[in-house]
């Protein structure tokens, strides 16, 4: 029972899903395949699971090409993923800007060592360069609070994406920001897994 849910089904698996639970690409300017990550490009959209078994099975069968009925030259699985890495690193740091012009985020070892142990964290960004004792101690006391915590930018990127000066832990407080930065590390992971 799908209810009035829109179902697609993927190119790669060939499962029948929710249309919001896979990824869409269009055909852009060029015949160039392209990812819709938010699902409003225009144009006749084609669908895979959001992960890269199912982007590559994809391409390999060349089931673009058949679903939208054309020629797609040089589809470079590495070239897609890198496009969509960067875009979803685009959301990630879109998010985390609003959320701090909001008023929603706090930074400072001290500060947010307070928040996780007093349960005002909902998500917590640490720097690449953070030094391996700090990583550690912020490690351990995200997995005690149970809160989701992320890799992905140095302190000097984490420090002006909110902005601060360098900065080597952010904290972004629990509410509405918390799912979508969810449903962005969730796509992240299962296109790199391991990598944040």
């Amino acid at each position: 029972m799908t209810g009035n849910k829109p179902q697609r089904s993927c190119l790669g698996c060939g499962a029948t899903r929710d249309k919001g639970s896979l990824l869409r690409f269009v055909v852009g300017p060029g015949g160039c395949l392209t990812p819709d990550m938010k699902g409003k490009l225009p144009g006749r959209g084609a669908y895979i699971c959001p992960g890269l078994a199912c982007l590559s099975l994809a391409i390999k069968k060349k089931r673009f090409a058949a679903s939208f009925k054309m020629p797609l030259p040089d589809v470079d699985p590495e070239k897609i993923t890198s496009g969509i890495r960067t875009l979803i690193m685009e959301h990630i740091r879109g998010y985390l800007s609003l959320a701090a012009k909001a008023g929603k985020v706090f930074s400072g070892s001290d500060a947010v060592a307070g928040g996780l142990r007093c349960g005002k964290v909902g998500l917590l960004f640490i720097a690449t360069d953070l030094s391996e004792e700090s990583r550690k101690k912020f490690t351990a006391m995200a997995a005690h609070a149970g809160v989701e915590l992320v890799a992905l930018f140095d302190k000097e990127n984490l420090g002006s994406l909110i902005g601060k000066e360098h900065r080597g832990v952010v904290a972004v407080e629990p509410g509405g920001f918390i799912p979508p930065f969810q449903r962005e590390l969730k796509l992240y992971r299962n296109f790199f897994d391991g990598e944040v």
